[in-house]
Parts: C-alpha cells; sequence; structure tokens
C-alpha cells in the first residue's frame, strides 16, 4: 500500500516546483471536444480552444487599419489593444475577443469589425506517468486529451490498469484536484465523456495491475532491502 500511494504521490511532488502562476480556473480542462461526423462518415474533431497566457493574437479590422496587428496576452491574462484598452483575453476564445473588441471599437469607429485569430500557441506541457511507454512532458496544442497524450509518449505498457487513470489538475487555490478516468471503457465502447481534454500542468498517471503493483512492492520494499539467501539448513528430504 506504501509503495503505491508513492507511486501515485510522486509525480505531482516532483512537477510542483516548476508551476506558473496565472489563473489557472480559466483553464480547467473540458469534456473532450464533440465529434462531427464528415464527408465518408468520417469523425471531425472539433475543439474549442480558449485564451491563455503567452498566446499570440492577429487582431484584423477591415476598414481601421490602426486597430490591426499582432498582440499577445500578458502573465495577468489581458491583451492590450492600441486605441482601445485592455481586454481579459484568458478564458475566452478567439471569436469572443473579437466581439469584444468589436463591442468597445464601435464606441469610436464606425464599423470596426474585428477578427481574431491565434497566430502563436503557448507551449503549455502536462506530464504523462506511470505504465506508459516513455513517461515524460507533452506539449499542450488544442484538442489534446487524455489518450491522444499517452499515445504521445508511446501508449500503454502491457501492465497498465486502464479503469483507474488518474487525472490530477492544477486549481485556483494554488492545490490539486484529483479525478479516476476509466480509459478503458474510453477505447472499448467509444464514449468519450473520460478522456478530458487537458489543460496546463495537468498530471496523468497510469497505475499498474494488481499484479504489478505486488511485484513493484516487493522489488521495492523486500528484495532491494532485505538480501535473500538460500537457508544454511536444508529441510529434510532435500
Amino acid at each position: 500500500m506504501k509503495a503505491r500511494v508513492l507511486m501515485i504521490v510522486l509525480p505531482a511532488l516532483v512537477l510542483s516546483g516548476c508551476f506558473h502562476n496565472y489563473n489557472a480556473a480559466a483553464l480547467a480542462p473540458e469534456a473532450a471536444p464533440a465529434l462531427e461526423m464528415g464527408a465518408g462518415s468520417e469523425p471531425v474533431v472539433s475543439p474549442i480552444y480558449r485564451l491563455q497566457p503567452g498566446d499570440r493574437v492577429t487582431i484584423h479590422s477591415q476598414f481601421h487599419d490602426q486597430l490591426s496587428g499582432d498582440a499577445t496576452v500578458g502573465p495577468d491574462g489581458q491583451l492590450v489593444v492600441p486605441s482601445v484598452g485592455a481586454f481579459q483575453a484568458v478564458g475566452l476564445t478567439a471569436d469572443e475577443l473579437g466581439a469584444e473588441i468589436t463591442r468597445r471599437a464601435a464606441l469610436t469607429y464606425r464599423q470596426p469589425q474585428i477578427n481574431v485569430a491565434v497566430k502563436e500557441y503557448t507551449n503549455y506541457r502536462a506530464y504523462i506517468g506511470g505504465e506508459v511507454k516513455k513517461p515524460g512532458y507533452v506539449i499542450l496544442k488544442p484538442g489534446v486529451t487524455t489518450i491522444r497524450a499517452v499515445m504521445e509518449r508511446g501508449g500503454f505498457t502491457y501492465g497498465a490498469r486502464l479503469d483507474s487513470v488518474l487525472h490530477i489538475a492544477w486549481n485556483a487555490q494554488g492545490g490539486y484536484s484529483a479525478k479516476r478516468l476509466d480509459l478503458r471503457r474510453v477505447l472499448e465502447t467509444g464514449d468519450t465523456s473520460q478522456d478530458l481534454a487537458l489543460g496546463p500542468n495537468d498530471v496523468i498517471y497510469v497505475p499498474a495491475t494488481w499484479i504489478t503493483n505486488a511485484d513493484l512492492w516487493v522489488r521495492q520494499w523486500i528484495v532491494d532491502l532485505i538480501p535473500i539467501r538460500e537457508p544454511t539448513v536444508r529441510p529434510l528430504g532435500y
């Protein structure tokens, strides 16, 4: 039991020193994006991306060049548009931000018609550990879910317990909230409700099966700590 607890808690403790302070509530993981049916009945992912600190966007106004240009979302979550002012951009989609800029610019400019597009995404990361072939970080891109991140790290190992994957999320209070995910259900039934989209600094820990855990516990707490030698007196009959 002690070994299992250490295996679950250790990745989170290791990562706790590399987190940034920003409004994490606006970046909380959402359910995996819905699948739409495209041409040929093939699923098409429609992710909803919300702006994060460090994202660089392009702002375009059809009739007012002074409103057009590039801008970066600051660490405080704000984006500044010359002659219009600052906007709280974190948590908004590009279209929502464009609507906010248009609304305010319309007080001064005639028909501003602002369009916003993400030019460069911030390279936030999540950590994938436990029973995956290549534990480590993944760069978060729009639509990256738990299973996609695991596959990027080489997929599950043979001893992975898919019905008890731990998702640890960074929260606005400076701590973590944990949730158990049943990824076996996702893979076997196609139900993506358990395949969460990852947020910055999230930790995904894939535990081992009970047998693998038992073997690991024996190795760590008995074999490696207590030298096992042949008995000095053999039982009768040997």
